[in-house]
C-alpha cells in the first residue's frame, strides 16, 4: 500500500472536528471549512498535501517509483 493510501484512510478516519483542525493549519478559512461536506473537506485537503501545484499525476508516477 502506498503512503498516500495511507494517509487516505487515516483522513477518512477523521472527525469532522479533526478535519477542521488540520484544514485550519494547512491555511484554509475558517468560512470555507464551515460550509463544505465531510467528505469534500477531507478531499480539499488530500489535495493540499498531496497536490499543492496541481500536478497530481506527476507525484503518483514518483510516488510508485519509490516502492
Amino acid at each position: 500500500m502506498l503512503r498516500i493510501e495511507v494517509i487516505e484512510l487515516l483522513l477518512k478516519s477523521y472527525t469532522r472536528r479533526e478535519l477542521q483542525a488540520l484544514a485550519e493549519r494547512l491555511g484554509f478559512g475558517v468560512a470555507l471549512i464551515a460550509e463544505m461536506p465531510l467528505d469534500l473537506l477531507s478531499d480539499e485537503i488530500s489535495n493540499q498535501l498531496f497536490d499543492p501545484g496541481g500536478w497530481h499525476e506527476e507525484f503518483n508516477k514518483l510516488a510508485e517509483m519509490e516502492q
